[in-house]
């Protein structure tokens, strides 16, 4: 999936920011946020321009929780004597990354993150493992901007892709390794809808140029909701499969981001 231009558009922007606090690190000394709000506005607009201004960008990590019980009900009813006893777990760990600009009060950006394979051994020697991954474009809306600290609702559109693979364990020739009953991969993509709840602040910087804005290294939390819509059923090679259970990426997730910025 190609990155979305607002993304690029941020992190171009927020490379920037990046090069601009280590080179005035040496002048100005990173402090951490100042708890005084006494008499500054709690929700200043972003300066506006064709770029943004204030930007930021950010690496994550956390843990999703997806519905996998269409495919887990499909396990249990598949083959003779009980053949996917276990179930899939239904917590991934996650890896992702952010970018924004701010524009007035609203936020545009894109983001995305990688589903951690998760996998179960099963009788007869078999291993059944899911994985996944999306990316969205993100709209939000600034509530608060004060010190370096950033709070805001998004909403995300874009798509997913999840896959879930069952492989025998056992060793094998090269013949045997070429047949399909070897190992089965099932893919899955859709459209995809999310909201979430961005948390942000400078936990080390300096006053900025721009006003009542912070820049320098931040710490964040991202908590949110995902709810996919199958564009098809799933596939087997890139085939239709009949009879396969409904599906769609749907959950939730929370995360917590180390980045840079200025905002």
């Amino acid at each position: 999936m190609n990155l979305p231009s607002y993304r690029i558009i941020g992190l171009s922007a927020a490379l920037g920011s990046l090069l601009a606090v280590s080179s005035a690190g040496a002048e100005e000394k990173l402090t951490t946020p100042p708890t005084d709000t006494a008499g500054k506005p709690l929700n200043p607009p972003a300066p506006t321009g064709t770029t943004p201004k204030l930007v930021g960008i950010s690496a994550f990590a956390g843990v999703a929780a997806i519905d996998m019980g269409p495919v887990n009900d499909r396990l249990d009813s598949a083959g003779p004597g009980r053949l996917y006893p276990k179930n899939l777990p239904i917590l991934f760990p996650i890896l992702g990354g952010q970018g924004f600009g701010l524009f007035n009060r609203f936020l545009i950006g894109g983001s995305g993150a990688g589903l951690l394979s998760r996998s179960v051994d099963e009788s007869g020697d078999r291993q059944v493992s899911a994985s996944g991954a999306w990316g969205t474009v993100d709209f939000g809306y600034q509530l608060i901007r004060v010190n370096g600290f950033l709070l805001a609702p998004v909403i995300s559109l874009g798509g997913y892709g999840m896959s879930v693979t069952s492989s025998s364990k056992a060793e094998a020739s090269f013949s045997e390794a070429l047949q399909n009953d070897h190992s089965s991969h099932l893919t899955n993509n859709g459209f995809l809808t999310g909201i979430s709840l961005v948390s942000k602040v400078i936990l080390l910087g300096k006053n900025a140029h721009e006003a009542h804005a912070r820049s320098g290294w931040s710490l964040g939390v991202r908590i949110g909701g995902l709810y996919g819509i199958p564009v098809h059923g799933w596939k087997s090679d890139g085939v239709k499969v009949n009879g396969d259970p409904p599906f769609g990426l749907r959950g939730g997730y929370a995360a917590l981001s180390l980045g840079v910025g200025t905002w």
